[in-house]
C-alpha cells in the first residue's frame, strides 16, 4: 500500500515537472515570435523636385550668391571703419539675398517611416542644395579676391607665415596661384554666420560680428578647379563679356571676346570628345556665324543668343 502511494507520488511529481517543461516551451515559443513580430522596420521614399531650374534660373541663383559675398565683404568694412550702420545695412541687405536663393531653390523630399516594438515613428524632410554655385561671368564688381584674401590669410596663420605685404591681386593669382572654375556659397552657414553677425552688433561685440562674417569667408566658400571645365568657364566668361561689349557700343571688343569664347570651346572640345563634339562643334559654327554679322545684330537678339549658348555650356559644366 505504502509503495503504490510513493509511486503515486512520484507519478504525480513527474507529471508536474513535464507541464512546467512544456509551459515553458510554450513560453519560448511565442516569446520568440513576438519578438520576430516586434523585428524593427525602415522605409525611406525619396521624392525629387517636382519642377527643374533653368539655366537663367541658375544664373539668377549665382548672381544672388555672388551680391551676398559683396554685402559681406561691404559690413566687413564698415565694421573696420566703426560705422556699424553701414555693416547692419548690408547684413540685412545679404540676408535678403539668402531668403531669395532658398525660396526658389528646388527641395527633395524625403520620407522615413520606422517600426518596432510595437511604436512607429515617421518623418518628412524638405532638403534643399546646401551649396549653390557662383559661376564664372564677367562681372564688374569682385567678389572673388577678398574671399580669396580671407582664405589665404587664414592658411597663413595656420603656417605661422608672415601675410604678404599688399594680398589685393588678381584673384586667379591670390587664390593658390592657380585658376578656378567655379565657387560655391554654403547658404545654410551664410545665414547662420549673417543672424550671429546681426545679433551681435546690436549686442555692441563688434569683434565677434566681424569673425562671424570672416568665418562665411573662410569656411562658407569653396573653389572648384577643374582642367576638364577650364576651357568651359573661360568660355562662359568671354561670352558675357561679348555681351557687356556690345551693348557698350564696342563691336570691335565683341568680337574678340567671341573668338576667345571659340577658341576655349575648341579646347573643350579636345578634352570632351565623344558624343558632345558634335554639339559643340554646332555651338562654334552659331557663333562664328554671328561674330561675321555682328553688326547687324540688335543688343536684345544678341543678348538671348549669348544666353542660349550660356545655358547650353552650363548644361556641360554641371
Amino acid at each position: 500500500m505504502k509503495t503504490n502511494l510513493r509511486l503515486t507520488r512520484i507519478t504525480q511529481s513527474i507529471n508536474r515537472a513535464l507541464a512546467i517543461a512544456f509551459a515553458s516551451a510554450v513560453f519560448l515559443i511565442v516569446n520568440t515570435g513576438a519578438h520576430a513580430a516586434d523585428a524593427i522596420t525602415t522605409k525611406v521614399d525619396v521624392i525629387p523636385p517636382t519642377t527643374q531650374l533653368s539655366g537663367d534660373d541658375w544664373r539668377g541663383i549665382s548672381l544672388s550668391a555672388n551680391r551676398v559675398l559683396k554685402h559681406i565683404d561691404s559690413a566687413l568694412d564698415g565694421l573696420a571703419e566703426k560705422k556699424t550702420d553701414v555693416a547692419s545695412a548690408n547684413i540685412e541687405k545679404g540676408l535678403t539675398l539668402i531668403k531669395i536663393i532658398d525660396g526658389v531653390l528646388p527641395a527633395t523630399t524625403v520620407k522615413t517611416d520606422i517600426s518596432g516594438a510595437g511604436i512607429t515613428y515617421d518623418d518628412q524632410d524638405q532638403i534643399k542644395p546646401a551649396f549653390v554655385p557662383i559661376y564664372r561671368e564677367y562681372d564688374s564688381v569682385d567678389v572673388v579676391s577678398p574671399v580669396a584674401e580671407q582664405q589665404q590669410s587664414k592658411a597663413t596663420e595656420k603656417k605661422n607665415v608672415a601675410p604678404a605685404a599688399n594680398p589685393k591681386t588678381a584673384p586667379e593669382v591670390t587664390y593658390a596661384g592657380g585658376d578656378y572654375t567655379s565657387i560655391k556659397l554654403d547658404v545654410r552657414l551664410a545665414r547662420r554666420d549673417l543672424l550671429a553677425a546681426q545679433d551681435l552688433i546690436k549686442k555692441g561685440d563688434t569683434a565677434a560680428a566681424t569673425l562671424a562674417l570672416q568665418d562665411i569667408q573662410t569656411s562658407g566658400v569653396m573653389f572648384e578647379f577643374s582642367a576638364t571645365r577650364m576651357p568651359l568657364a573661360r568660355a562662359m566668361d568671354n561670352l558675357r563679356l561679348a555681351e557687356t561689349e556690345l551693348n557698350a557700343k564696342q563691336p570691335d571688343q565683341a568680337k574678340a571676346a567671341l573668338g576667345a569664347a571659340t577658341d576655349a570651346l575648341k579646347n573643350y572640345e579636345a578634352m570632351a570628345g565623344g558624343s558632345r563634339a558634335p554639339d559643340v562643334q554646332k555651338m562654334q559654327k552659331e557663333i562664328n556665324d554671328v561674330t561675321k554679322d555682328l553688326s547687324n545684330q540688335k543688343p536684345e537678339t544678341f543678348s538671348k543668343k549669348i544666353s542660349s549658348w550660356w545655358n547650353q555650356c552650363l548644361e556641360w559644366f554641371s
